[in-house]
């Protein structure tokens, strides 16, 4: 099989799915300055920006000219769309554009969850940084905006009236998303006292897989003592979190793909925000294969590969995870892996820093220096653990 991978630079793919792709002949099509190392025999080709549909649609055809495309696997938020519109030109079976565009642009993402019925907070479009007070007029002061098109809680910001975004209009604050190459989606802010995430694997067209976790605390502004437990599946917020999930896939049309979405519990009832058609960042994943021996990211390779995914869960103890960050900069002193798989009831480390690694000052919600996984079937064992884990974490940078 000839499998063409588009690779957004700043992502990386986990080890054990880098090595699964290489039974396939495999091309790649990513970005100057890519990290992932794909290994001798691959061919690497580069385009300045895997969003830019005419450069990217360009070196796919340079590639037909000289072998088939049999599929094209491209996991990541950033470029789903334009893969998927490549797919229906050049006619290679997979995800098409308009699911794709459903689960990657939140404005039209949230249009088909409203129009599903899914309870939604009020949300508009502005083009641009100008017109964010016309979109605010209409949803309702305070706002979040957010870039239709994005992740990991980058260039997320909330206003509290009109003066606010008039001055953030006109100051060199808005000049990185001045900068970006699609809308903005403007949002009513909630209060959020809770929130909620569901992971999924999607086979015809129907949720083969699902799973209902709650944060420690909300992603956006989150602080120190950041990561989330699995919910037992009888519990009442876990059936009603899986039926909007379902709802969801249904309302965006995916046939095929794991899903990762996101639920906000607030004062004035529930709210279904975001639903994407990639796996989940960070822990996440992980959590999931310690608990029920699925693993997402290769179900999702998997179908991508028209092969079917493994879904049958065995069930095991519920499995909290914790992100244990680091402030930018370059890393003098960490804590040993060992250290932290000590504590009771943890039951691996991951860690992503070394001690002598620099920090980037931009990060997104899953930065973390090490990600701890534990068994937590109560809240009382996930304050027990998170306690214990942070009094043994010690982190120490120095400016670049």
């Amino acid at each position: 099989m000839n499998l063409l991978l588009i690779h957004v630079k700043k992502n990386r793919l986990p080890d054990h799915v880098l090595k699964a792709l290489f039974p396939q002949f495999l091309t790649v099509i990513t970005e100057p300055g890519h990290l992932q190392a794909y290994g001798p025999g691959v061919d690497v080709r580069l385009v300045d920006n895997v969003q830019d549909l005419e450069s990217l649609r360009a070196e796919v055809l340079k590639v037909l000219r000289q072998r088939r495309i049999d599929r094209i696997f491209m996991p990541f938020e950033l470029g789903q769309a334009q893969a998927a519109f490549i797919r229906e030109y050049f006619g290679i079976p997979g995800i098409g554009f308009p699911a794709a565009n459903a689960l990657t642009n939140k404005y039209v993402m949230k249009l088909r969850l409203r129009e599903a019925g899914l309870p939604q907070a009020p949300f508009a479009m502005a083009a641009g940084v100008d017109q964010i007070e016309q979109a605010g007029n209409e949803t309702g002061w305070p706002v979040v905006v957010k870039p239709a098109v994005g992740g990991g809680s980058l260039d997320i910001f909330t206003f509290a009236g009109a003066e606010e975004a008039r001055a953030f209009a006109r100051s060199h604050d808005s000049d990185a998303i001045r900068r970006l190459t699609c809308p903005l989606a403007v949002e009513s802010f909630v209060d959020i006292k809770t929130e909620y995430h569901c992971d999924g694997i999607v086979e015809d067209g129907e949720v083969r897989f699902a799973k209902a976790s709650e944060y420690f605390v909300p992603v956006l502004g989150h602080g120190e003592y950041f990561g989330s437990r699995t919910l037992p599946d009888d519990a009442e917020v876990s059936a009603r979190i899986l039926d909007l999930h379902r709802r969801a896939v249904a309302a965006t049309g995916l046939e095929a793909g794991v899903t990762h979405m996101e639920f906000f519990q607030t004062e004035d009832g529930f709210i279904a925000s975001e639903i994407a058609c990639r796996p989940a960042g960070g822990g996440i994943p992980h959590a999931l294969k310690l608990q029920t021996g699925v693993d997402i990211w290769t179900a999702c390779l998997d179908m991508e590969l028209g092969r079917a995914p493994k879904t049958e869960a065995v069930e095991g103890d519920p499995i909290a995870h914790w992100y244990l960050t680091v402030p930018p900069g370059r890393i003098v002193k960490l804590t040993e892996e060992d250290q932290l798989r000590q504590i009771d009831g943890v039951v691996d480390v991951v860690a992503n820093f070394k001690v002598g690694d620099a920090v980037p000052t931009r990060q997104n919600s899953a930065t973390a220096a090490m990600l701890v996984f534990a068994r937590a079937g109560s809240q009382e064992e996930v304050d027990r653990l998170t306690k214990e884990i942070h009094g043994a974490y010690r982190v120490e940078v120095c400016s670049e």
